[in-house]
């Protein structure tokens, strides 16, 4: 099959959605032509501006015309709603051409909380954007209930269990140790995870609000960024991890940290009441703290339950799901 995968997010970008269209891209090469429009193709002319480190192309449309003439595609997919997706569902529309569409951002929530743009005006546009595909490739049920379109196929996540397992770490004798991982920008809500309070707490990750988090919480220990393979050793210092985010759509951390042996709390909004099972991986609730206690309270069971639940998760069936939604 030919593919032509069209994304506004790719590396070097550091965020879920790079990371995952990366790595299935990966898997479905051994078996599939596929193409990836990105916003660092040659001939790309990216302005400085960036929107939450996506870059903004300002050729765009000539872009998707030369890709869609040098790769015509059997099966066209547009990952995301930025310039690259929007000027390839123009010319899918334009030219007749069936495509699939995928929503992995909650762009009104973000928008809101960083920008300041009113929340109904941008599901409009997200909701616009996504009504004419032919399949909406959403994380979880609860995203689909959120976009409330018809048209919605839910496409989950895996975790590379050759790069994330447990193995022995550098904990201290007697020291209950919770961490969490990702980009450290406000809209993650790492502020609840710094006021935690009891345990020994490491925050691995950069971004643009790690100086105003390292100002505030000297109890907090900061690693800065990490190389994704060597994530591994860092989740093998701590017992719990914690994922005080309430915006993201799904959050491949919770995977990689469960893969390591590690349970999750987290408050019980969508997505981590999609993947989290309460007493069973993690706990879920409206009290982050509370959760940590209840996950040490009950540590080799849900540490167990964790493991057990992310050796399910391959991105083999993930990279299969991906295709076989295309077909």
């Amino acid at each position: 099959m030919k593919i032509l995968l069209v994304t506004d997010a790719w590396p070097p970008q550091i965020n879920g959605v790079a990371n995952t269209l990366s790595y299935i891209t990966g898997l479905i090469r051994r078996e599939h032509d596929i193409t990836v429009l990105n916003p660092y193709v040659e001939g790309s002319e990216p302005l400085s501006l960036r929107i939450h480190d996506i870059p903004i192309v300002k050729n765009a449309a000539d872009l998707a015309a030369r890709y869609f003439d040098a790769h015509p595609p059997g099966r066209v997919h547009i990952a995301t709603e930025g310039p690259l997706g929007l000027a390839a569902r123009q010319l899918c529309r334009k030219n007749g051409i069936v495509y699939n569409t995928s929503y992995h951002t909650r762009l009104a929530d973000y928008g809101w909380l960083l920008y300041g743009v009113p929340a109904f005006l941008t599901w409009a546009y997200v909701r616009w954007f996504h009504m004419s595909s032919r399949r909406v490739l959403v994380t979880t049920r609860s995203i689909t209930r959120q976009l409330g379109l018809s048209n919605c196929m839910v496409w989950g996540r895996g975790v590379d269990t050759g790069l994330f397992y447990p193995e022995s770490g550098e904990k201290p004798r007697g020291v209950k140790t919770i961490i969490t991982v990702g980009r450290v920008s406000k809209d993650k809500n790492l502020d609840d995870f710094c006021r935690i309070r009891g345990y020994r707490k490491i925050l691995v990750g950069g971004g643009p609000y790690l100086d105003t988090l390292r100002a505030k919480y000297t109890d907090v220990e900061f690693t800065g960024p990490v190389p994704h393979g060597e994530l591994r050793r860092m989740y093998a210092m701590a017992d719990v991890f914690v994922f005080p985010s309430r915006l993201d759509t799904f959050g491949l951390v919770i995977l990689e940290a469960m893969a390591c042996g590690l349970p999750v709390a987290a408050y019980d909004v969508p997505s981590p009441s999609d993947i989290v099972k309460h007493g069973v991986t993690g706990y879920l609730g409206d009290n982050l703290e509370e959760c940590v206690g209840n996950a040490f309270g009950n540590l080799e069971d849900v540490s167990a339950g964790a493991l057990e639940y992310a050796r399910t998760k391959s991105w083999d069936s993930i990279a299969e799901q991906f295709v076989g939604h295309l077909a």
